[in-house]
């Protein structure tokens, strides 16, 4: 008898709210927006370039239960608790501890930032070598939402003026530097931050599994890309911490009243 494989179900996570974390009243009316779906966009076409090439590791049947929706709505809750275990969903948020530079929301370093743009930067060049151009018809595998099969994107201003700071400061920082760490992560926007801490988190040594698995909704694959990917070496406080955060927020369906 013949036999089909169905595929594997996906569920997407609830974003959370004041009522499952109170201190996230601290992020006011900030979102996230375009900046942050375009980085979920950059790193989920990343990995299909990889795991299409002749080096990646995914069965076909993985491949095919990779969905972008999914991946982009848990990528979302993610992103959100992400931000709640670093900061508290605090802009200013600073551990305050005399050489440590971690600020912001995802409590970025000095050092971090030029590496966080360089593979922002990356991730945009290798996604617009992947469009359909006259000479080099490429198929994605998927279709980018509001982006053309030949359109090049543009590096966000954000990115190029942190970029052009860091390199700037790479030049003169002993006699004029021009990245100053707590006023450039200030002037970014919520989205804008998120947006650059989740292109971070994908890097050449990261798991594409547990990105995959992120797309399911799978709490021990956000832990694992949290523990690995962004914070790298989280201590005993970091760790217990963590059992507070990425939860599944289950929303009560809404009761009808019927007139008997």
């Amino acid at each position: 008898m013949a036999s089909i494989t169905l595929p594997t179900a996906a569920t997407i996570n609830e974003i959370s709210t004041t009522s499952d974390y109170s201190q996230k009243s601290n992020l006011g009316t900030a979102a996230t927006g375009s900046f942050l779906i375009q980085a979920i966009q950059l790193v989920y076409d990343d990995i299909l370039r990889f795991q299409t090439s002749k080096d990646g590791y995914f069965t076909d049947a993985e491949l095919a239960d990779f969905k972008y929706n999914a991946f982009e709505g848990n990528a979302l809750w993610f992103m959100d608790e992400l931000i709640g275990i670093e900061s508290d969903w605090r802009q200013d948020a600073s551990p305050g501890i005399k050489d440590n530079t971690a600020y912001g929301y995802g409590q970025f370093t000095e050092a971090s930032v030029p590496t966080a743009v360089n593979r922002y930067l990356g991730h945009l060049e290798r996604f617009n070598l992947r469009r359909i151009r006259l000479f080099n018809d490429v198929d994605r595998g998927w279709a980018p939402y509001g982006i053309a099969p030949d359109k090049k994107l543009e590096i966000p201003k954000f990115i190029q003026r942190l970029n052009s700071a860091i390199i700037g400061d790479l030049i003169l920082f002993s006699y004029n530097p021009y990245y100053e760490h707590k006023k450039f992560l200030d002037e970014l926007t919520y989205d804008q931050y998120c947006a650059l801490v989740f292109v971070h988190l994908h890097r050449k040594e990261s798991k594409d599994s547990n990105f995959r698995l992120l797309s399911f909704g799978d709490v021990t694959a956000a832990k694992e890309i949290y523990k690995n990917n962004h914070h790298t070496n989280p201590d005993a406080a970091t760790l217990n911490r963590l059992d507070s955060f990425f939860k599944i927020h289950y929303k009560p369906a809404t009761l009808l009243a019927f007139a008997e």
